[in-house]
């Protein structure tokens, strides 16, 4: 975690390389919901649940060398946050993504147009159709994410970023990449 937030801090402040824009790392978000105030576009959704997951410890309040976070910890004053990212570092919201089981295959997400471009993309024959849906065979997958890379309307996504989207999840397709969520975010 350390290592992360050193990294956030001295490190570059983009993520364009080569042209190529990636999407948002998002493994370390603890749900403080300052990027879905600064997005001009609404892409960034905080999960439902985060007020069952937060236990209001105040953690994150008392070592807040700013005192950035209110005791209601979904209040964050922007102006005083430094993005040090030590609430990060006493926050469970990280701790409890990593307890999340992690799918055996990628997941289909809702919005599936049922184009059917993943199914011959599959070199194991995984990705099927049944009752109208596409279906993805648990016992011949071998996450190689071919079809993740070939849904024309990324509704396919691999385990890692499912388990993302169960803390935060940013609409790639609403998103302009201005960064304004990456400027605000303590932890980067």
């Amino acid at each position: 975690m350390l290592k992360n937030i050193f990294k956030n801090i001295f490190g570059k402040k983009h993520t364009i390389t080569d042209g190529k824009t990636e999407n948002p790392n998002l493994l370390n978000c603890i749900g403080c919901g300052i990027c879905v105030k600064s997005c001009p576009t609404n892409a960034i959704q905080i999960f439902k649940q985060r007020d069952l997951v937060c236990t209001y410890c105040g953690a994150c309040a008392d070592i807040c060398p700013n005192n950035a976070i209110y005791l209601n910890r979904y209040t964050i004053d922007v102006k005083k946050c430094t993005q040090c990212g030590y609430c990060s570092l006493v926050c469970a919201i990280p701790i409890i993504q990593q307890e999340i089981p992690i799918p055996k295959t990628p997941i289909i997400k809702k919005g599936c147009n049922k184009c059917c471009l993943c199914v011959p993309k599959c070199p194991n024959k995984a990705i099927y159709i049944e009752n109208n849906e596409i279906k993805i065979d648990n016992n011949k997958c071998e996450n190689c994410l071919l079809c993740v890379e070939f849904c024309p309307l990324n509704k396919i996504i691999s385990p890692n970023d499912y388990i993302k989207n169960c803390i935060i999840k940013v609409d790639i397709d609403s998103c302009i990449f201005c960064k304004e969520c990456e400027y605000v975010c303590p932890i980067k």
